[in-house]
């Protein structure tokens, strides 16, 4: 009989940690400047490399690390280079890379509290270190999810609930008057799709114009809800943006807020992005009146510079989360002292749940809330000196404001010579990401800007500095005048 257990001596093991944090090393080291960052490897060529058939022997684990360091890094883009622009990504921290390898070892699953008694507690802790940290009320709850997408339909999950005017949990929402739910037409597509999953239908979805700085419409949002309630819908939510995909947007959230309280609906804010910026004094009147919001999400992965997945679902009144996701059968019942342990199984749709509080944990506890505003301010202010580069050229042409740390722009040519040429212009822009890939120096992507192709470039990464934005813009010039139409 083969020996079924699945451990190796720990001797052995020890050796396996130091070679990896050799090739976490050797990984920072060579690719965080003056190095590709994106590989051009085909879908191909990387099921070249590692398709083959399902092995029945295993294989020497040290052997198993140097085809990760020749074959798993090489064909992955270094993300935590300061010349990775690309999405909202927040570069992580080398703590938490340290909490990661704890966190698989400690293997926590935090179903019930006594099955992961640190890891319960803890992300209670860190949901309220959050919220200290933007100024929200710290005895909310919260939960950690995987991301923005999933943290936006537990949000809508909890504001269907409570604001039916039917036993939903029995009835389903077949005899209920349609609910209608508001956002600006640069809200996150994640909202689409929760508003389809839960069966509030996309077509009580209302995607609200927004003005010329991206921000949603006030007038239009409040004609659009005297409307719904005329035609006899229930208008029950709106969504106030803070810090859109797109362009960084910060909604009047304080407006948004009055107009939620007056006509009763439940208010959430999308914080995903933005809301970290928050708690800085550069930024903080951006978001006046989000504290107004009766749940919000923030996502720790993108400007707490977490490693993915790490997003927090927060609701003000806690038996409002309590009420829409506790269901507890027979087998999850039982321990000692219930009244005091609370377990996150009761506040979101999951059951298997890993330790995502520890890097979280660990970020704050290793860096500070000073040093973290100090990062955030700088991916502020760096992205101002980008804008002003744009600004001051004659090749260049901002396409949106710049409130966070997202700057929209387009080639205009040399000397600005295309600048009045449409047709060209997107012909142009609208190549420059493909030639970004090809090069690989730098990493970003386009996205439309009121119908415009626009160069979009995100600076949520601690490590960045001016030379580096110089640099974005030498090999941006580099390629473009490449490029032939």
């Amino acid at each position: 009989m083969k020996d079924p257990t699945l451990d190796y001596n720990l001797k052995d093991l020890k050796k396996m940690i130091v070679r990896s944090s050799e090739i976490i090393e050797e990984w920072y080291m060579k690719g965080l400047r003056d190095n590709k960052i994106y590989r051009n490897h085909t879908p191909g060529e990387i099921r070249d490399i590692f398709d083959e058939p399902l092995p029945e022997k295993g294989t020497d684990p040290m052997k198993i690390l140097e085809t990760i360091r020749e074959d798993v890094f090489r064909t992955s883009n270094f993300n935590p280079s300061p010349n990775y622009y690309g999405y909202i990504t927040g570069g992580g921290n080398h703590a938490s890379i340290l909490a990661e390898l704890l966190k698989s070892s400690l293997n926590q699953n935090n179903l019930k509290w006594h099955s992961a008694p640190a890891n319960s507690e803890m992300e209670k802790i860190v949901i309220r270190w959050i919220c200290d940290f933007i100024a929200y009320p710290p005895d909310s709850a919260g939960v950690l999810v995987s991301g923005g997408s999933v943290a936006n339909f537990l949000n809508l999950a909890v504001m269907r609930k409570i604001m039916s005017r039917e036993n939903i949990s029995e009835e389903g929402l077949y005899n209920s008057i349609p609910m209608t739910v508001y956002v600006s037409d640069q809200g996150h597509s994640s909202i689409d799709k929760a508003i389809d999953m839960l069966g509030i239908g996309k077509k009580y979805l209302r995607k609200i114009e927004s003005d010329k700085e991206l921000r949603i419409n006030i007038k239009s949002l409040e004609k659009t809800i005297a409307d719904d309630r005329k035609t006899g819908l229930h208008p029950s939510c709106i969504i106030g943006i803070a810090g859109t995909t797109n362009n960084g947007a910060v909604d009047p959230l304080k407006e948004l807020g009055e107009i939620a309280k007056e006509n009763g609906m439940w208010y959430i804010v999308d914080g995903a992005y933005g809301l970290p910026a928050a708690g800085t004094d550069l930024k903080k009147e951006l978001f006046e009146g989000f504290s107004m919001a009766d749940s919000l999400l923030i996502n720790p992965h993108k400007w707490f510079y977490v490693p993915f997945e790490a997003s927090a679902v927060i609701v003000k009144n806690r038996q409002a989360l309590r009420d829409t996701f506790s269901l507890v059968p027979e087998y999850l019942k039982g321990g000692n002292d219930e009244n005091q342990r609370d377990d996150l199984m009761n506040y979101n749709l999951q059951l298997t749940k890993d330790f995502k509080a520890l890097k979280v944990w660990m970020t704050f506890k290793a860096y500070g809330t000073e040093r973290l505003k100090a990062a955030i301010e700088n991916d502020c202010r760096l992205a101002s000196y980008a804008a002003e580069i744009i600004n001051k050229s004659e090749d260049f042409e901002l396409l949106a404001p710049v409130p966070l740390s997202i700057v929209c722009f387009r080639y205009t040519g040399r000397g600005g010579e295309i600048r009045n040429k449409e047709q060209l212009l997107e012909k142009i822009n609208s190549r420059l990401p493909g030639e970004i890939e090809k090069d690989g120096r730098i990493f970003f992507a386009a996205t439309k800007i009121k119908g415009k192709t626009a160069l979009r470039i995100n600076l949520t990464n601690h490590r960045r500095k001016k030379k580096d934005i110089d640099f974005l813009f030498k090999v941006i010039r580099d390629l473009a005048t490449g490029i032939t139409v």
